[in-house]
């Protein structure tokens, strides 16, 4: 049992998984790009805290951006959007990362590809986050101001912006996790079978609630609008909770129900822990109740853990006591009928 917990507390403290440009869809982020200008008939937002650019641009205007040379990247229009393979982002923003061929840059002659038949698109921008390697004065929360140049309808135009930082949240938010693993532990050392089937139904309904709360916040933050695949996924959470609500209510659980609902907490709250090492929370949640959310999850599943051990051990224990003996760890030679016997069969002849 101890080996698994420590398993799991080591997956915890691995790093969020990264790609070339940052983060995958984080759940936080230490900065957050700001959109202060836009020009007329122009709409976007910053997604994943300062990692991409969506814009939407009117079907009447013709916009293009221009990559970080200054030479075409992307250009809105009637048609609807296309990239230029002529531009160095093109090649810097492919996965992985390419490195642009020689003759690449505003001289050079564009070679649009239509990407969308739509008038909207996003792109990761480095222009956003360049910023956050600055260093930064004490206390200081405005890192500084960042533009993307834009032409629009041939006129020379920009989204101006700010990059700020937020410190991370208080590490009295694992103090939780770990108090609720050391009283889970305690009433273990009681060897009351009720009270850790009761300990298990708690910790396994705020498993439950902890998980559901933070399955909404995450499926139902939008890069810019919320996918098919998200409003899928959010579905399959709810119907676990309902499937695991049920078994609870009705007492049709055992030991592997318990496991489950444990497991799924503890990745959800993996899957999450960034929430708690940085300042701006990137879910449709406040910050507090996400943060909440994230502490349940680990807590109650984290705790769960050892109960369930003892569970699945019960029938042993129970088997045990019915024949006399004690249960033996594994490689422990058996043992020949009980202790009074054993006494009795030493005793001297008179």
């Amino acid at each position: 049992m101890a080996r698994v917990l420590i398993l799991i507390l080591a997956t915890l403290a691995l790093p969020a998984t990264a790609a070339a440009h940052g983060p995958v869809d984080p759940a936080a982020s230490s900065f957050l790009a700001r959109i202060a200008q836009l020009p007329p008939g122009v709409r976007g937002q910053v997604v994943d805290g300062d990692q991409r650019m969506w814009l939407h641009a009117a079907s009447s205007r013709t916009v293009i951006v221009l990559d970080y040379q200054q030479a075409p990247y992307l250009r809105f229009s009637s048609a609807g959007v296309q990239v230029n393979e002529s531009s160095e982002m093109f090649y810097l923003n492919q996965v992985p990362a390419q490195l642009p061929p020689p003759g690449t840059g505003p001289r050079s002659t564009p070679h649009w590809h239509l990407v969308s038949s739509g008038h909207s698109y996003n792109w990761h921008d480095g222009r956003l986050s360049d910023l956050a390697a600055s260093a930064l004065a004490p206390g200081a929360t405005n890192v500084g101001r960042w533009r993307i140049p834009l032409r629009v309808d041939g006129a020379q135009s920009a989204i101006v912006g700010g990059l700020y930082y937020r410190p991370s949240p208080s590490i009295v938010w694992f103090w939780p996790i770990l108090v609720t693993l050391a009283c889970a532990l305690a009433a273990l050392r009681l060897h009351r079978d009720d009270l850790d089937e009761r300990l298990a139904r708690v910790l396994a309904s705020v498993a439950l609630s902890a998980f559901a709360v933070a399955a909404v916040g995450q499926q139902l933050h939008g890069r810019p609008t919320v996918s098919l695949g998200q409003e899928i996924t959010l579905v399959v959470a709810l119907a676990f909770c309902v499937w695991g609500a049920r078994r609870l209510i009705l007492r049709r659980h055992g030991w592997f129900t318990f496991f489950l609902i444990a497991a799924v907490a503890i990745w959800e709250g993996a899957s999450l822990i960034t929430v708690l090492l940085d300042g701006y929370v990137l879910l449709a949640l406040p910050a507090f109740l996400a943060r909440a959310a994230v502490v349940a999850c680990l807590s109650s599943g984290l705790a769960l853990l050892p109960v369930v051990f003892a569970l699945a051990e019960r029938p042993a224990r129970r088997r045990a006591g019915r024949s006399g003996t004690r249960p033996q760890p594994p490689g422990a030679p058996p043992q020949v009928g009980s202790e009074d016997e054993d006494r009795g069969a030493w005793q001297p002849s008179a």
